[in-house]
């Protein structure tokens, strides 16, 4: 028989990030069964998880990919799509009801079935939108579903494959976590390359091969105890009725320690792992100092907050499963095997003790070459049933886009649209708008004025080549484009700008004829105008007297045969003026410069020692005085 070659078509790679470990999985599924080909845990070496979310991106990133390393070191191949599970931390369930109505002569079959379960899961989804609209809380996505019943022309049935009717229907049960859990764990992904392949919650992992469908006719409570929640699951009646979460676990009682024995949490850690092994204990404390401690003493201490953590877990249990005990309760995950917990447990729910147990991967039925190792007991079972829910619904649940050339899967509960898969490029909608360059607001002679920043160039998206929006509905195999937004340039302006605007045409205008006031100092055409500056924009009084020459139409008037000649004195300078028959004091102009670029100040005219007019008529020999 020839040796078969493995790779991502025939197998199936499951991680379970946990709040202490990461542990990788990659199985063979044949026929229902799952052969573990290899596997691998790394433990985390910092609180980088804290209560099943993730707190430190980067360093679990970090775990992730040795385990990563490890893996593809025995299998001779690059992993690229992952199952993966996610604790049920500030879960939330919605139970609904999906009716489909079908031709009579057609024979039921799976893919309506798959259809006739999602919808049910977008219109949880829906039910749950509107709650949290109400709440103004965050988005929530959906980890994971169950089936409670379906029916036939509204009579309920087991399995609907192959029967024929009117109408189909199905209870369905789903389960959703707050995105913020959700996109920390894509996060993790996309930091090693990896694409989601399936996503479940840890309950509904652990029960797929610790409580399969045929045991599901029982009351039973599977509790998945990691180090941060716990997990539970409840089933009666041929399908799970409810899913909750105790946000505490192993690693309270691993504090408690810490607190008691004056260590560090991995330390602490390693105490708790070796009191069922051990029966004295030796560990060094933070002053450095040798201790040895029996392990009588540390369940006493421990048995406080063990009780705690068995009342915790019972009283959710109840709660979840309408007020009653289960039959019995199955426990995984590394924290079940605290000492006494079970017992405790028992006790709570008024069980007999032999009704509360830990399963190990030894009583997973359809797991096939199981090696006794670290991973062999209740804390290598959640992995496994990650692998076999993703087996059993592979495909179901993801498209696959492609954003910018890089492909990305999508998990595919609702209705998905652009703005979806913008989030594995980490472009916010805001980023797509651009910004519009600052404005500069002034005063300009007294008046508010603005000069506009350069209006940015929104972003360009294209779905299949033509185009879209953020809402545009995208489907699997799309191919997304986005032309990322332009900025606009900050508003720049200088005095000179603006003398246009006051002034009229300037192309006559010297720029010392202009007086230039910028928050009350003199400044020149070039300087730059900052937000909130004030700005005054005069001509000089020199120039304010020529305007007026030029406009008052006031001209040397040649008459015929007379050429009335005066002379007078300007500022101590004699001239003669001549070639009219009369003149005034603003004649005087045209015969005497005036130096603008020493002007300063106001301006004042004196004819024979008195305050002048500029229409005062000028005799021979009078006095004038310019002062300024």
């Amino acid at each position: 028989m020839p040796k078969i070659k493995y790779d991502e078509e025939n197998t199936i790679f499951a991680l379970d990030i946990g709040t202490r470990t990461v542990i990788g999985l990659v199985g063979l599924v044949q026929e229902g069964s799952i052969k573990v080909l290899h596997q691998a845990m790394v433990e985390h070496q910092s609180r980088a998880m804290l209560d099943g979310q993730i707190h430190d991106i980067p360093k679990v990133a970090s775990a992730v990919e040795k385990v990563i390393a490890e893996l593809e070191k025995k299998l001779k191949y690059k992993v690229k799509r992952v199952a993966i599970a996610a604790a049920g931390r500030s879960l939330k369930t919605i139970k609904c009801r999906v009716d489909q109505e079908i031709p009579d002569a057609v024979e039921i079959e799976p893919l309506m079935i798959n259809t006739l379960e999602l919808t049910g899961v977008q219109m949880a989804q829906r039910i749950l939108e509107q709650e949290a609209e109400q709440r103004d809380s965050e988005n929530f996505y959906c980890v994971g579903h169950s089936v409670i019943s379906y029916y036939l022309n509204n009579y309920p049935i087991g399995n609907l494959v192959g029967h024929r009717g009117k109408n189909i229907a199905a209870d369905v049960l789903a389960t959703f976590l707050p995105a913020s859990v959700v996109n920390s764990l894509y996060a993790v992904l996309a930091r090693v390359n990896l694409e989601p392949l399936y996503l479940t919650l840890e309950p509904i992992a652990a029960c797929e091969v610790v409580i399969p469908e045929q045991l599901r006719l029982l009351n039973l409570a599977l509790v998945d105890i990691g180090a941060g929640t716990s997990d539970i699951a409840i089933t009666s009646d041929g399908s799970v009725k409810a899913y909750g979460m105790v946000p505490t676990a192993g690693d309270e009682i691993t504090e408690i320690l810490m607190e008691n024995l004056m260590v560090d949490f991995m330390t602490a850690e390693q105490i708790k792992r070796s009191i069922n092994s051990q029966d004295k204990i030796d560990y060094q404390d933070v002053l450095g100092l040798s201790m040895t401690i029996n392990k009588e003493h540390l369940l006493n201490l421990l048995s406080p907050s063990i009780n705690k953590l068995a009342e915790e877990i019972a009283a959710n249990i109840v709660t979840l499963n309408g007020g009653a005990a289960p039959k019995s309760v199955m426990c995984v995950g590394g924290g079940s095997q605290v000492p006494d917990l079970t017992n405790k447990l028992a006790n709570k729910l008024g069980l007999a003790p032999q009704r509360v147990v830990i399963r190990e991967r030894s009583n997973i039925t359809n797991l096939t070459d199981v090696k006794k190792n670290v991973l062999s007991g209740p804390e290598g079972v959640t992995v496994v049933g990650i692998a076999a829910v993703a087996a059993k619904k592979l495909g179901r649940n993801f498209i696959t886009v492609t954003v910018n050339e890089k492909s990305f899967t999508l998990f595919n509960t609702r209705q998905l649209n652009v703005i979806n898969a913008l989030a594995f490029i980490e472009l916010s909608p805001r980023e797509l708008l651009g910004q519009n360059g600052k404005d500069i607001r002034f005063t300009l002679n007294g008046k508010s004025r603005t000069v506009y920043g350069e209006m940015s160039k929104p972003a360009e998206i294209t779905v299949n080549n033509k185009p879209a929006n953020l809402q545009t509905p995208i489907s699997d195999g799309d191919i997304i484009k986005v032309v990322e937004s332009v900025n606009g340039k900050d508003a720049v302006a200088k005095v000179a700008d603006f003398f246009s605007e006051i002034f009229g045409d300037i192309t006559k205008l010297n720029v010392n004829e202009v007086e230039c006031t910028l928050n009350g100092n003199r400044v020149n055409g070039e300087q730059l105008i900052k937000f909130g500056d004030v700005l005054e924009l005069n001509l000089n009084e020199v120039q304010k007297l020529k305007k007026d020459i030029g406009t008052s139409g006031k001209t040397i008037e040649k008459a015929p045969g007379k050429d009335n000649k005066i002379q007078v004195t300007v500022n101590g300078q004699r001239i003669e003026m001549s070639g009219g028959k009369e003149y005034i004091l603003i004649d005087i102009f045209n015969y005497f410069n005036i130096d603008l670029a020493n002007f300063t100040g106001n301006f004042e005219l004196k004819h024979n020692g008195e305050k002048a007019e500029y229409t005062d008529v000028l005799r021979d020999g009078d006095n004038i005085e310019i002062i300024w």
